[in-house]
């Protein structure tokens, strides 16, 4: 039987108890209702495009977006994130441990005040 992905992910976040959630699930909970991506327009991150990966090896939220002239690329996985900037390809990210959802927007709003 054809399930969606989003299906696969709200039947994950449903079999985990609350105080085994991470921030990587945080995060997808985020997603299924539209805070990430409002989330991320607060921190003046324009176009965004979430994109999941959900496979048994691997699950990968990844994100791209614009702020002002840069393209910005943005890898979340279950215990690290990475982020990229660049005027053409967003390709030289800088990998950081993910400690909670809220440390994705803090990066992301001090990355975009160095632009």
């Amino acid at each position: 039987m054809f399930t969606t992905k989003k299906k696969k992910i709200q039947k994950y976040l449903e079999q985990m108890a609350d105080d085994n959630k991470c921030a990587f699930d945080a995060l997808l909970s985020d997603y299924l209702d539209g805070a990430l991506k409002e989330n991320l327009e607060s921190v003046k991150i324009e176009r965004v495009e979430i994109h999941i990966d959900w496979v048994d090896d691997m699950k990968c939220i990844g994100i791209q977006g614009r702020y002002k002239e840069y393209y910005m690329d943005l890898q979340i996985y279950p215990n690290e994130f990475s982020v990229s900037f660049d005027l053409d390809e967003p390709d030289e990210d800088v990998i950081y441990p993910l400690e909670s959802k809220e440390q994705i927007y803090s990066v992301l709003s001090e990355a975009v005040k160095t632009l």
